[in-house]
């Protein structure tokens, strides 16, 4: 409850004290053990909190398969889930990582509050003036070995040297003695660690000044259901909202066929395989079906400790006798991932849900979506061919779920992160689901707000009046929204 003088913003900061640390990446992995034993429970159902404090953060159940994959007659996919799962947390080595990356392993980026959630740190950067595409690669594997071999007593240890930590010096630090790959990789890009953050709205900006936009990892967590609504319901949603907030179904050509993207924070592919397949060349610079061609050669043979830092054997993700390689499993995994739990609404956050929709949040995160009468005629099949399972199809089959998206492309002014991508200018990102919000520790896409109240202030452009209409509640009103959002 708000005392005299107290703001909304005060509120932001007590519960930032009140916080406590949620680095739970193995919680996923911990569920792969108990789906082996055949022991998944959830926690039992949080009671109500009395009023007027928000209903506590309760975090149980993320990361888990549909429940139905849980049954026998699921068998066969839930297999394909605990096979993606174990995918996702591999961590690559040499020569098959690199030769510029930002990550070993999908697991280190997508682990909050549990695997396949957000991270709790930015792991992306793009470059305005990046006319090569991509984001700028943070890593490269002509310094990741260090020291030479090692002993320990009369034994020769790390006999290729150590991995330096972490992984590399990080080319955006000032202070990184850049290696080949990073020098060539700040060429490409046009990046300097003293580029600023992207303002679209700045004098600076509009006079053409490079400058930096930084992304955190988004949630996977119920994307399944998001990939098998169809098309022209997505385009439907955009036609029935006001001129003043409409967005744009953003188009994009993949994987043979032109589709309504949903996924990445500008809407970049339309597809979980693409998705990942863009994921896997890009983050951890693994070469695929989809995307074979590798970001540079500058470590093409070369050798450093004895240690082979990149070979020409690309693809190096190919599909292996089940029709099925990394990215497969990967898409395997995340579409067979649940949509976060909710908690049940106590009278304070009803209250809060009909606020949200009254200043016009609900405009854009559109509460609820049902998937299409058949995914399979347009969910591809993996890279080596195989379909969609009879009864994956049928599990996402007219499933209505609550997304609080509705995966258009807005125009929101200066929150934008001053990259353009296709129809996506700098001012437009996709509508960030808010199912999950309560599994984050920070917001927006680069991680700049800390609390919920911070995100909300912050909208602009399509997201102005509803942010305007939100200072204009009450304070108590203002925490009922609050206390709704600690729901999803």
């Amino acid at each position: 409850m708000l005392r005299t003088g107290e703001s909304v913003e005060s509120i932001g900061q007590a519960s930032c004290n009140r916080r406590w640390v949620r680095n739970t990446a193995w919680l996923g992995a911990a569920a792969l053990l108990l789906l082996a034993r055949g022991a998944i429970s959830t926690a039992s159902a949080q009671g109500p909190p009395p009023p007027p404090p928000p209903p506590a953060n309760n975090i149980s159940g993320f990361g888990m398969p549909f429940a139905e994959l849980l049954q026998s007659q699921n068998a066969a996919d839930l297999q394909l889930f605990a096979n993606g799962q174990a995918s996702f947390i591999q961590v690559e080595e040499l020569p098959r990582v690199g030769p510029i990356f930002n990550s070993r392993s999908c697991g280190s980026c997508h682990f909050q509050p549990a695997l396949g959630g957000s991270g709790a740190f930015i792991n992306e950067v793009r470059v305005r003036n990046n006319t090569a595409g991509g984001p700028l690669h943070i890593f490269a594997s002509d310094n990741m070995l260090r020291g030479g071999p090692q002993q320990q007593g009369p034994f020769t240890v790390f006999e290729n040297g150590l991995t330096a930590t972490p992984i590399g010096c990080q080319i955006t630090s000032p202070r990184c003695a850049k290696s080949r790959c990073q020098r060539e990789e700040m060429r490409r890009t046009t990046f300097s660690p003293r580029l600023p953050i992207c303002d679209p709205t700045s004098p600076s900006f509009q006079a053409g000044a490079n400058c930096v936009g930084e992304r955190q990892s988004a949630p996977l967590f119920g994307l399944g259901l998001v990939e098998a609504v169809a098309d022209a319901d997505i385009e439907a949603i955009a036609a029935a909202q006001p001129v003043a907030i409409r967005g744009v179904a953003k188009q994009v050509n993949e994987l043979g066929s032109t589709r309504v993207a949903r996924f990445g924070w500008k809407a970049d592919h339309a597809t979980l395989r693409a998705f990942s397949g863009d994921a896997y060349l890009n983050e951890m610079g693994i070469t695929n079906p989809d995307f074979s061609q590798e970001r540079s050669t500058c470590a093409l043979n070369v050798t450093k400790f004895g240690v082979l830092l990149d070979a020409g054997d690309d693809p190096e993700d190919a599909p292996g006798p089940d029709g099925r390689g990394d990215v497969d499993r990967f898409t395997d995994f995340m579409r067979a991932l649940d949509a976060p739990p909710r908690i049940a609404e106590n009278t304070s956050a009803q209250a809060g849900h009909s606020l949200f929709n009254s200043i016009g949040c609900g405009g854009c995160h559109t509460e609820t979506l049902t998937t299409s009468a058949n995914p399979a005629a347009f969910v591809p099949a993996s890279t080596g061919g195989t379909p969609l399972t009879a009864t994956m199809n049928a599990l996402l089959t007219q499933r209505t779920f609550h997304p609080f998206s509705d995966f258009l492309v807005h125009d929101i002014g200066s929150l934008g992160d001053g990259i353009t991508s296709d129809a996506a200018g700098p001012t437009m990102m996709r509508t960030t689901p808010l199912w999950g919000l309560r599994g984050k520790s920070v917001f927006l896409h680069d991680g700049r707000a800390s609390e919920l109240v911070d995100a909300i202030r912050l909208h602009a452009g399509q997201g102005g009046p509803a942010a305007s209409a939100f200072r204009q509640l009450s304070p108590p009103q203002q925490r009922q929204v609050l206390d709704f959002l600690n729901t999803l």
